[in-house]
């Protein structure tokens, strides 16, 4: 249950936000192999916040993710993840003045979590944790949980069925 808190001070339109949080969950998606159902994405306008950096007054964007930390997953492996977003970000906000992403900060504090009755895996069983859940993702979507029936279209469409 990955969290993107995007806190900005441009404008973003609901368009760019949008295409953000598709690329922030197909990047985050792609490289910790974790189904896009379980990628959140979420916009705060900062704007008129007061934020001090070396006791000055600054505004700036920035992005704050909280995932699951782990031993399989490398400094090196967040920096180049870090580096990702941002290559995001300036392709679709841009990169001058108040538009570009200052800073990216990855906190790998998430313990456990608990969506729809099921608990999160382990950084590198989320494979194993598919095959255990599947019975109660199909159970979710056969009873019309939105959020489950794309999770099934996703793993069908990796071969996960």
């Amino acid at each position: 249950m990955p969290l993107y808190d995007v806190e900005y001070v441009t404008h973003l339109t609901p368009r760019q936000q949008e295409l953000l949080a598709n690329a922030f969950t197909t990047v985050h998606s792609k490289r910790f192999n974790t189904p896009r159902y379980f990628v959140n994405v979420r916009y705060t306008d900062v704007s008129h916040q007061i934020v001090f950096r070396g006791g000055v007054r600054r505004k700036y964007n920035r992005l704050i993710l909280r995932t699951r930390a782990g031993s399989n997953r490398s400094s090196e492996e967040y920096l180049e993840h870090c580096k990702d977003l941002v290559g995001e970000w300036e392709k679709i906000v841009g990169t001058d003045g108040e538009m570009g992403l200052r800073t990216v900060w990855i906190n790998g504090t998430l313990t456990q979590a608990l969506e729809a009755g099921i608990g999160r895996p382990k950084t590198g069983e989320e494979d194993t944790w598919i095959e255990e859940n599947m019975p109660r993702f199909k159970e979710l979507a056969a009873a019309g949980d939105e959020d489950f029936i794309e999770l099934m279209k996703e793993l069908e469409g990796r071969g996960k069925l």
